[in-house]
Order: C-alpha cells, then sequence, then structure tokens
C-alpha cells in the first residue's frame, strides 16, 4: 500500500512540474486503457470461434517527435470458445498480446491528436483445459485512434480501434484469425 501511495505522489508531483503533453516532441508517456475484443473470424468451416470478451492492457510510448513515436503495448483478453471440435473441460481461452508500433500523428490546435498505428508481436494462447498446451504465434497490428490533450497538463484520453492478425495453426485449426479491438484509456507524459 505504501509503494502505491509513493507512485502515485511521484506521478503528481511528475505531473505538477511537467510542461504540457502537446507542447513535448521527446517525452515517455504511459498509458492504460481497457475495451472490447472482439474476434472476426471463425476457426473453422463448422464455425468454431472465440467469444467476445472485455480486455484489459497499457504500455510505454517514447514521442521521438511531434508527429512520431515508438510503442510498447499487452493486452489481455479471457475468451470462451464456442464449438464443436473440441470437448473441453474448461473452455476458457486466455491471450496475451504483445506489440512494438510505430504511431504516426498529426496534433490539432484543438488538442486532438487523430494517429495510425502499425506494428508486430506476438500474441500468446493459454487454453485453460488442463489437457491442452498454450503456444505463441507472430502477430501484426495495424489500427487508428485519437488522443485528446486535456489543456494545459500531462495528462491525454486515448479512443483506439486496432486489428490483429495471427495464425491460429494449432489445436487442429489452420486458420487466419483477425481480432478488433476497441479500447479507451489514460496517458501520462514525462519529458525527456
Amino acid at each position: 500500500m505504501y509503494r502505491f501511495r509513493w507512485a502515485a505522489l511521484a506521478g503528481l508531483t511528475l505531473g505538477i512540474f511537467s510542461p504540457p503533453l502537446e507542447a513535448q516532441s521527446g517525452a515517455l508517456a504511459l498509458f492504460g486503457y481497457g475495451g472490447r475484443d472482439l474476434p472476426l473470424s471463425n476457426l473453422d468451416e463448422a464455425g468454431d470461434h472465440l467469444r467476445a470478451s472485455w480486455m484489459v492492457g497499457g504500455g510505454l510510448a517514447v514521442q521521438l517527435s511531434t508527429n512520431f513515436a515508438l510503442r510498447g503495448s499487452f493486452a489481455m483478453v479471457e475468451s470462451d470458445w464456442e464449438g464443436t471440435a473440441l470437448e473441453l473441460s474448461d473452455s476458457t481461452f486466455k491471450r496475451t498480446f504483445v506489440s512494438f508500433d510505430l504511431q504516426a500523428g498529426a496534433p490539432l490546435a484543438s488538442g486532438f491528436v487523430p494517429y495510425f498505428i502499425a506494428g508486430a508481436g506476438w500474441v500468446n494462447v493459454d487454453p485453460q483445459d488442463t489437457g491442452l498446451a498454450q503456444f505463441t504465434k507472430f502477430a501484426g497490428r495495424f489500427g487508428t485512434g485519437v488522443n485528446y490533450v486535456i489543456d494545459n497538463s500531462f495528462l491525454a484520453l486515448i479512443l483506439e480501434l486496432d486489428t490483429w492478425i495471427y495464425h491460429f495453426g494449432e489445436l487442429g485449426y489452420n486458420r487466419i484469425q483477425y481480432d478488433l479491438t476497441i479500447a479507451a484509456g489514460l496517458a501520462i507524459a514525462v519529458p525527456l
């Protein structure tokens, strides 16, 4: 509990003495978000699929210039599997997405920053059924979003729409999986 208090106090102190986020061309931003993961494709012709579910995530970004940033991020999703091809004692699948992205944005005078991202990473799929092993696959990530920089502060609100693409080639399936994620969150920046 004391560590949390010290971290919150340190973040508040940094925020008070930091220049506004919109004025920063070199900054380190910590962000967190939550939202919905929507698998868009079935795993086979019979319609086996992972159900839509809630997700949480976060990451770290390095603002290289006014228009470009490098980001590292993760998201965690716990989905139920639906279908007839597998007999499972537990139908829960935990997935962890990790990516490294290039973000390109265009700050507007209004405080809004529309942007695009493209990156790559991996997805770890962990079936909770004890008879199945977890596996990791390469994943691509593409998306768009908008930040709203709160006037004269170090904070920004985030709204983002992403697509994850990866090959689900395990458990008897052989399909390209497309997941759409819709997320909202908050970023805090510290100048470099």
